[in-house]
């Protein structure tokens, strides 16, 4: 099943939508494109408005992974993939994921050993692990096309991409 079948929901708590490109001759992924948070869409729009990025996809490969939680085989779907012109006239791709900060940072144990601190140290640590693991494959997927794997979080999007 493609991710593409998984619709934008009101009830994710998350803003979620379809992003219309102005400039629909530099996507050049499956349709349609779907932003699953506030974050993803400022990056639909920088994908779509900057003038060094020449192609631009959304949620455009699947990429396969062995969880360490479950030990079984995963999918995962990164969120992006650009190809940016840079300033010596050479150009460059990435494979890019959005994820809050706290969902890619070893969360510390918590202080207080209530039991809401515990369980949102358990889901940190537990969204930790599962990161790290589709972290993995997707360099190696990318690193075997030539392209550079990053992870965006809300200070890159708040700070600006450049």
């Amino acid at each position: 099943m493609s991710i593409k079948n998984n619709r934008p929901t009101k009830k994710s708590g998350f803003k979620q939508g379809y992003f219309n490109p102005t400039n629909p001759e530099k996507y050049i992924g499956p349709q349609p494109i779907i932003y699953r948070s506030s974050w993803e869409y400022k990056f639909c729009i920088w994908c779509d408005t900057n003038d060094k990025v020449v192609n631009w996809s959304s949620e455009p490969v699947e990429i396969t992974y062995w969880s360490r939680q479950d030990n079984k085989s995963r999918r995962y779907y990164p969120d992006f993939y650009f190809k940016q012109l840079k300033q010596d006239g050479n150009m460059i791709e990435y494979l890019v994921e959005i994820k809050p900060k706290e969902q890619i940072t070893k969360p510390k144990p918590p202080k207080k050993n209530s039991k809401k601190a515990l369980n949102s140290y358990k889901f940190l640590a537990e969204q930790y692990v599962k990161n790290m693991d589709k972290y993995s494959a997707a360099k190696e997927y990318a690193a075997g096309r030539g392209w550079n794997f990053i992870v965006l979080t809300e200070d890159t999007i708040k700070n600006g991409l450049h």
